[in-house]
């Protein structure tokens, strides 16, 4: 026996306003062109000169600067389902081009993903606590696998924004939406022909491979495993293949190894998701 692959469960602009203005009362004095004398021969009396009172010299306060916003931009992004209903995304969290500076983490990035285009955006995961490359203009490449949700479904990248410890801070953004999906799939009618057999004898395990398309069809030439895990061990093995009739319909006869509970397994491909079929103990008496 060798081991069934995988997990069988799924599921700047900116602106800154600063300077002060300052202003200054100016010193008025009396006219110095001496009166006109009642006498040409008296001497002209010069006139009493009052200095008038002088301002103090006051300088308005600044008004508060603006925080400094970098406009980021996510490029770049990809999302593909994967058969064992999980999706892999990839993309680029930066700042805008001619904008200086460089974005301090992935904090704030959240992939989330919605049913149609229009149909509400629903978050995923995210991705902060990934070490991360270089990309673009001072930004950081992202990646990761989360668990999907639906079989057909639009992903994106969405950044919230946030502020580095020297207080600069960076506007959110939005990646493009990308379509990712493939076709569900199921296995039916599942049975084992016995529940408890003698040791070396035989069982036989069949079942019905079906794929959604508008209605549950048929799906032929498929390749299922028959799978099983020993009681008491928390491993499954994979025992027999069997591949798909036209009615998509697969069956294999054993002899039964071992107490242990079996079920079938199809891993999916390019176009279709993985399924999994329900589990049933066998005993060997």
């Amino acid at each position: 026996m060798r081991r069934s692959r995988g997990p069988l469960f799924f599921a700047l602009a900116f602106t800154l306003i600063g300077g002060a203005f300052l202003g200054v009362s100016g010193t008025a004095t009396a006219d110095p062109t001496p009166k006109p004398s009642q006498s040409q021969s008296q001497s002209p009396t010069p006139p009493q000169v009052t200095a008038a009172p002088t301002d103090p010299v006051t300088t308005s306060a600044s008004p508060p600067t603006k925080a400094v916003k970098l406009p980021t931009v996510v490029s770049g992004f990809t999302a593909t389902l994967n058969p064992d209903w999980r999706v892999s995304v990839h993309g680029c969290l930066s700042l805008r081009d001619g904008v200086p500076g460089s974005v301090p983490s992935l904090a704030g990035l959240t992939i989330q993903y919605a049913a149609g285009p229009n149909a509400p955006w629903r978050p995923l995961g995210g991705l902060a606590g990934q070490a991360s490359l270089a990309c673009g203009h001072g930004g950081l490449a992202f990646s990761g696998i989360l668990p999907a949700r639906l079989n057909y479904a639009y992903y994106r990248a969405t950044y919230a924004g946030g502020t580095d410890k020297a207080g600069t801070g960076y506007l959110g953004s939005v990646s493009g939406k990308v379509l990712a999906w493939k076709y569900g799939t199921r296995i039916s009618s599942f049975a084992i022909s016995k529940r408890t057999v003698a040791k070396g004898s035989k069982l036989t395990i069949s079942g019905q491979l079906l794929y959604y398309s508008g209605t549950w069809r048929s799906h032929a030439g498929q390749q299922v495993l028959i799978i099983l895990r020993p009681h008491g061990s928390g491993t499954w093995y994979w025992i027999a293949k069997s591949t798909t009739d036209s009615a998509g319909r697969f069956s294999a006869t054993i002899t039964d190894p071992v107490s242990a509970t079996w079920s079938a397994e199809y891993t999916g491909n390019s176009a279709n998701l993985a399924a999994i079929a329900p589990q049933h103990d066998v005993r060997l008496r």
